[in-house]
């Protein structure tokens, strides 16, 4: 009689468990149903109003206004889809465990009750069961689905118009006309601060490490693993979320996070990736709204022999030498642009470049590595962006290109001065360019893929046919310009004509950017997968895949013949290849 109360209970709480699976369930099905309903009018709405006059400043500020709430609904979406698909593995973990516990500690019935039939009760609740969990499997399988393929919005895919917008937004979003501006802080070093070395060695010891976004600007020579197959050689959580890559300088690892409260810099070590020290920032007289996907800590940070800087968004900026020690701290105008300030600084030997595109206002700086101070500032008008510069190099003086959601342009490095300006830009300009052989190239969906002169300006070469990518930037390989997109494909193009030449297609796209080193091309997606990649004129060519199971949006470092990744659930990773 005991057995048969306990053996009720627990045919009791699995029917209840069953009916709140099959109700959850329902429930995220009609949600999904609801939300991207919502979500496909506001697409159709930001498309319509794509189509106006992007050249009106107000219609310009009202589809960044647009895009912005369109993004916040989204991650708001899929923040609960995620919460009720936990809540659906929970469930369907109690009732395996109900139904386990039940059959393995309770013994058959040996009588019936009056008026009961144990195939009846059996037959009823195994089928309850089965509806149940069909009804789970149909619901993870929907949604997991739908997550997969939408797992990040990718807006102004396929724009071909050319916008003149000026960048201005409403007044919702700048800082009251009281309230100023706080004076650069500047921090003296020490007077045992090494001087940085000339451009061209600075440059050529960089090759040997991974010293800023996308490693070295001269072509990296730190060594391929030895094959690709890996496993862990040590796993680190970071305290603080950001999506900026690692750096890496003679065995230290340099990375940012940030919240509303603080932001970090962190050094861990290569061998062991236990920190070695952090360097925080708290100071920001304001914190700017930023989406889920920018964060307040995209931007890479920069290193070299003596010294990491970093850039936040912010505006807070710190420069510490590898020992931890603070050399100097700056803040920049409040950073104020929809999603969050993104561009990555680029380092030049004794300057740090340094592109400030904002709403109102869009600036280049450089910056004395000793000591912070403004070496040159340049305003443009150029419409905000989220790109970061590059530079040709050449008889050891740098051309800066910058890229803009309205002109493209380029910078003497030493003095600040513009050698020339195509208004060629349109969309919202993310990525960044690419360099060689005194050819700057670009590619950003909606603005423009072609090649420039970088003496001149003159435009080489322009695609207007192929889709481009909108976040990961592009890569130079062989004689390829190769396009990585948020929507999966990759695209090959002829660097000395721009003609598309293969078309390949993944699961899932990239927002990583790729880097090509050693004959091959490292790419990461948003499935997790770790690629190793070659092409020919004819194809892309997968070599080899490791899955990370985690998605990944920052670019691999590479160091002593090991990957160093940073995961989208904000762990630090080092792989090293298997005997």
């Amino acid at each position: 009689m005991k057995n048969h109360a306990m053996r009720s209970t627990f045919r009791f709480l699995q029917r209840v468990v069953v009916i709140f699976l099959i109700c959850l369930g329902l429930h995220m099905l009609h949600d999904a149903v609801r939300s991207d309903q919502v979500l496909t009018a506001g697409h159709e709405q930001l498309e319509l109003l794509k189509q106006q006059d992007m050249s009106n400043p107000k219609l310009a500020a009202l589809a960044r206004e647009m895009d912005f709430i369109y993004r916040s609904t989204y991650f708001q979406t899929h923040d609960k889809r995620r919460f009720g698909l936990r809540l659906l593995g929970v469930g369907l973990l109690a009732l395996c465990i109900l139904l386990g516990a039940e059959r393995f500690f309770l013994p058959p019935e040996l009588a019936v009750p009056k008026g009961s039939s144990p195939e009846r009760d059996s037959g009823g609740l195994i089928a309850t069961t089965i509806c149940g969990v069909v009804g789970l499997l149909v619901v993870l399988i929907v949604l997991s689905n739908n997550v997969h393929k939408s797992s990040l919005p990718t807006l102004f895919t396929n724009d071909k118009y050319q916008s003149k917008e000026d960048g201005s937004l409403s007044s919702a979003t700048q800082p009251p006309a009281s309230v100023a501006q706080p004076p650069a802080t500047v921090t003296q070093p020490p007077a045992s601060v090494a001087q940085p070395p000339a451009l061209a060695d600075a440059l050529e010891a960089e090759t040997r490490q991974w010293p800023q976004f996308r490693g070295s600007l001269l072509p990296n020579r730190n060594a391929l693993p030895a094959n690709w197959r890996f496993r862990e050689k040590w796993k680190t959580a970071i305290a603080s979320p950001g999506f900026n890559s690692p750096v890496v300088w003679d065995g230290k690892i340099f990375l940012t996070g940030a919240d509303e409260k603080a932001r970090t810099l962190y050094c861990y070590d290569v061998q062991t990736g236990k920190e070695k020290w952090r360097v925080v920032c708290d100071t920001a007289p304001r914190i700017p709204k930023a989406s889920e996907d920018t964060g307040l800590a995209p931007p890479t940070v920069c290193a070299d022999a003596e010294r990491v800087y970093a850039i936040f968004g912010t505006g807070e900026m710190v420069c510490c030498s590898h020992a931890g020690e603070t050399v100097w701290r700056k803040q920049l105008p409040f950073p104020d642009i929809n999603y969050g300030y993104a561009s990555s600084p680029l380092l030049l030997g004794d300057r740090l470049i340094v592109q400030y595109d904002l709403n109102e206002v869009q600036t280049l700086y450089a910056f004395n590595v000793l000591n912070g101070e403004t070496l040159w500032e340049k305003k443009r008008d150029a419409a905000p962006s989220w790109s970061s510069p590059v530079a040709w190099v050449a008889n050891g003086k740098a051309i800066v290109f910058t890229a803009g959601c309205k002109t493209a342009e380029a910078y003497n490095a030493q003095t600040g001065e513009s050698l020339w300006r195509q208004e060629c830009m349109g969309g919202e300009v993310a990525t960044s360019g690419s360099v060689r052989d005194g050819i700057f190239y670009f590619s950003n969906t909606g603005a423009f893929t072609g090649a420039f002169s970088a003496t001149d300006g003159k435009i080489l070469f322009k695609n207007e046919d192929t889709p481009a990518p909108d976040v990961a930037s592009a890569v130079l390989y062989n004689d390829l310009y190769i396009l990585f997109t948020s929507g999966g494909s990759v695209l090959g193009i002829d660097a000395k004509d721009g003609k598309e030449l293969f078309e390949e297609n993944f699961d899932n796209g990239f927002y990583a950017s790729p880097v090509a080193v050693g004959g091959k091309i490292i790419a990461a997606n948003l499935d997790g997968d770790l690629l190793l990649l070659s092409a020919t004129r004819e194809k892309l060519i997968v070599e080899a895949k490791y899955s990370m199971k985690t998605k990944l949006f920052a670019v691999p470092a590479l160091s002593g013949g090991n990957v160093i990744v940073r995961t989208g659930a904000n762990d630090l990773i080092c792989l090293e290849a298997e005997p």
